[in-house]
């Protein structure tokens, strides 16, 4: 497929790479063209502007947060100067508002729209491993499929309603947030009394807590596994803000986000924001005397 692709942070490099590995012809597009340039080699054209990557069935949008969104696909226009059979494919986590906002002009536009935000890290990317849930109309969710069968290994539909996918992203990595919370806590009650987190995270995960989210998590806890990082905590902070935003926009009260979002505060004054997320449980162990 004739491919646009705009946004080349980690996420973007390695999931671009893996639609070339896959066959797709791609121009990609990134704020900062140094990011753009090994894609040449590799049989890519860089657009020297967003526009110029419009030129596609389909364009992908991974871009960092609901300001780049703004800045490189809204204020430009860019909705209204799609091909009438183009379709744009946002695959970046934003707010419940921007992906409200998102469907609102491309359906008061006529364009055709896919939200379709992923679950996993740059090295799942680049494996083809990532975990997709799309949000849009049947038809231009099968049209997308091509490029879902080579960047993931599950694609859930969620609903009819683009935005319906960005909150379903916003929800899990609130439980996400909440797990490396409770964890951490967990982690310091019982080595305050004697007890190796190690045979605890063992315990815990050969019974009820058996899910790939507290091995991995708990494994990098114990390891103190915090740099290099592919998610610092300051973007773990980011999530739970976006829950509590999504949240208010729906009338449903989250305390646990609250007190959440306190705990990472707390943790970024105190040095840890550019460290991985699960180091969030270094500075609960140390406010524990640990």
């Amino acid at each position: 497929m004739k491919v646009g692709f705009m946004g080349l942070g980690q996420m973007g490099q390695a999931m671009a790479g893996r639609l070339l590995e896959a066959g797709h012809e791609l121009t990609v597009y990134n704020r900062s063209r140094a990011a753009a340039e090994p894609f040449l080699a590799r049989g890519a054209q860089i657009a020297a502007a967003p526009v110029h990557a419009l030129d596609a069935e389909i364009v992908i949008t991974m871009l960092a947060d609901d300001a780049a969104v703004e800045a490189v696909w809204v204020a430009p226009g860019l909705i209204g100067r799609m091909p009438p059979s183009g379709i744009h494919l946002n695959m970046a986590s934003v707010s419940l508002a921007m992906g409200k906002r998102l469907t609102g002009l491309h359906a008061a536009a006529g364009s055709h729209y896919v939200s379709a935000p992923v679950f996993g890290r740059p090295d799942a990317a680049a494996r083809g491993l990532l975990d997709i849930v799309a949000g849009g109309s049947e038809a231009a969710i099968a049209r997308c499929k091509p490029l879902f069968d080579a960047l993931s290994r599950n694609a859930f539909v969620v609903g009819t309603e683009p935005y319906q996918a960005n909150l379903v992203k916003i929800t899990r990595n609130f439980l996400l947030a909440s797990v490396i919370v409770s964890l951490g806590e967990a982690f310091a009650l019982v080595r305050k009394s004697g007890v190796d987190p190690a045979a605890f995270l063992g315990i815990i995960t050969r019974t009820s807590f058996s899910a790939p989210v507290y091995k991995s998590y708990g494994r990098m806890m114990i390891d103190k596994a915090f740099v290099p990082t592919t998610f610092p905590l300051r973007l773990g902070l980011k999530d739970v803000e976006l829950a509590l935003a999504a949240g208010s926009d729906t009338g449903v009260p989250m305390p646990s986000a609250s007190l959440i979002r306190e705990q990472h505060l707390d943790a970024i004054a105190g040095g840890f924001g550019e460290q991985e997320w699960a180091a969030l449980a270094e500075y609960i162990a140390q406010n524990a005397g640990l």
